[in-house]
C-alpha cells in the first residue's frame, strides 16, 4: 500500500511529514544499517570555502546545493565493518600480507545492496520512485562531512568519523531523496559531541606522521593513500610499511573508541580474509591478481594491481623470510620501475645487506 502524506508544493513536489521521516530511518535500520539520519542540502549552502588543507573539509567543494532541487533531503547511514577475527593467518614458513579490516569484505557493495532494499520499500510504502533517488557509497560525495552533519558521528582527530557504538569501523552510504521535510528536527539528529578531547594516540601511532594536526591528514604521507598508488616508494616508507598487502589502520587500532565494539555486519560479499600468503600471491600474473580481487573491496578500479604486487614485495622484504627470495627475485628484472625497485629493496632486506 502506497502512502503519500505531506504537503504538495507549487512546483508539484511533495514535503514529507515527520512520521514519514521516522519511517525512512526505520527502513534503513531494518535493512541492517547501524545508524541513520538526515541532512538538508539547503543547509549546506551556508558553508564557506575550506579554510585549511584538510581532505575532509575539501570534500565540501564537491557539493553544490544550489544545483539540487529545493525539495530534497539526504539520507545518511552507517554500516559496521567491525568483525572479531585474527589479524594474521601467517605461519612461520608461510608469511602473509595483511589486509586492513575495512577491505577484508566488500562492505561498500553490501551497503549499496542494503540501500537498494531501502529504496524498494520507499517506493512501495511512500510512493517515491526508485529512479528518482540517487545512492552514494565510497563516492565523490562528501560522505564523512555529511555523516557529521546528520548527527551520526563526530570528526575524529585521525581524520575519520567516529560514531557512538561503532568507533571509526564503519562505512558510509546514503541517498539523495527528492522530497523535503517540513521540520528541521525531522532532518537531522542533534550534533554528536566530540569525545576525542586531548587524546593524541592516533597521531603518535601513525607510522609516517601523516596526521599533521588534529583532523588534518596529509594524504601524500598516508600509507593507506599509497597502498593503491603505483609509485616508487622511498626506502624509509618501505621500512615502515611492515607486512601490509593493503590498507593501514594503525590510527584506528589505538583509538579507545574502537574497543569493545559489539555492532557488526553478519554477512558481506567479496570476502578475502585478514591476510594472504605472500609466496602464493607473488606467483600470480596480473590477470590472476585481477580475478582474485574481482568483486571485492580491493578490486575497485582505482586500486592499482601493480601497486598491490609492489606492496607484496615490500611486505616480503619486511618479513625477512629467506624462503620468499625465489618469489621476489624475478621482479628485479621487471620492466616496471615500481616493481623492480621494490624487489631490489626486498632482497637486500632479506639478505641483511
Amino acid at each position: 500500500m502506497r502512502c503519500q502524506q505531506g504537503r504538495l508544493r507549487k512546483d508539484g513536489s511533495l514535503t514529507l511529514s515527520i512520521p514519514e521521516a521516522g519511517r525512512i530511518r526505520d527502513l534503513a535500520l531494518e535493512a541492517g544499517f547501524a545508524r541513520a539520519g538526515f541532512v538538508d542540502p539547503n543547509a549546506l549552502a551556508g558553508r564557506g570555502e575550506p579554510t585549511r588543507a584538510n581532505a575532509d573539509e575539501l570534500e565540501w567543494s564537491r557539493v553544490r546545493p544550489q544545483e539540487w532541487k529545493e525539495s530534497a533531503s539526504i539520507l545518511v547511514c552507517c554500516l559496521s565493518c567491525h568483525r572479531p577475527e585474527p589479524a594474521d593467518l601467517s605461519t612461520p614458513d608461510d608469511p602473509h600480507g595483511l589486509i586492513a579490516p575495512f577491505a577484508r569484505r566488500n562492505f561498500y557493495k553490501t551497503a549499496n545492496r542494503k540501500m537498494r532494499l531501502v529504496l524498494t520499500r520507499l517506493e512501495d510504502e511512500l510512493g517515491i520512485p526508485r529512479k528518482t533517488v540517487r545512492i552514494f557509497c565510497n563516492s565523490r560525495m562528501p560522505e564523512k562531512p555529511l555523516c557529521v552533519a546528520a548527527g551520526l558521528a563526530w570528526p575524529g582527530t585521525n581524520g575519520l568519523c567516529i560514531a557512538p557504538g561503532l568507533g571509526s569501523l564503519f562505512v558510509i552510504a546514503g541517498a539523495v531523496i527528492p522530497r523535503a521535510f517540513p521540520d528541521a528536527s525531522a532532518r537531522a539528529e542533534p550534533p554528536v559531541e566530540n569525545h576525542c578531547g586531548s587524546c593524541r594516540r592516533c597521531i603518535q601511532a601513525c607510522p609516517t606522521g601523516a596526521i599533521v594536526a588534529p583532523g588534518c591528514v596529509d594524504r601524500s604521507r598516508c600509507l593507506q593513500g599509497m597502498a593503491a598508488d603505483p609509485c616508487v616508494l622511498d626506502s624509509d616508507v618501505m621500512e615502515k610499511w611492515g607486512t601490509r598487502l593493503y590498507g593501514c589502520q594503525d590510527c584506528q587500532s589505538v583509538c579507545p573508541h574502537n574497543r569493545d565494539l559489539r555492532e557488526e555486519t553478519p554477512a558481506a560479499v567479496g570476502e578475502i580474509g585478514p591476510s594472504i600468503s605472500l609466496r602464493w600471491f607473488l606467483t600470480l600474473d596480473s590477470r590472476r591478481v585481477a580475478e582474485l580481487f574481482h568483486g571485492t573491496a580491493m578490486g575497485l578500479s582505482w586500486i592499482s594491481k601493480e601497486a598491490l604486487v609492489r606492496n607484496a614485495l615490500v611486505a616480503a622484504g619486511n618479513s625477512r623470510a629467506r624462503a620468499l627470495r625465489e618469489c621476489v627475485a624475478p621482479f628485479v628484472k621487471s620492466a616496471s620501475p615500481v616493481l623492480s625497485a621494490a624487489a631490489s629493496w626486498a632482497l637486500e632486506r632479506m639478505t641483511g645487506a
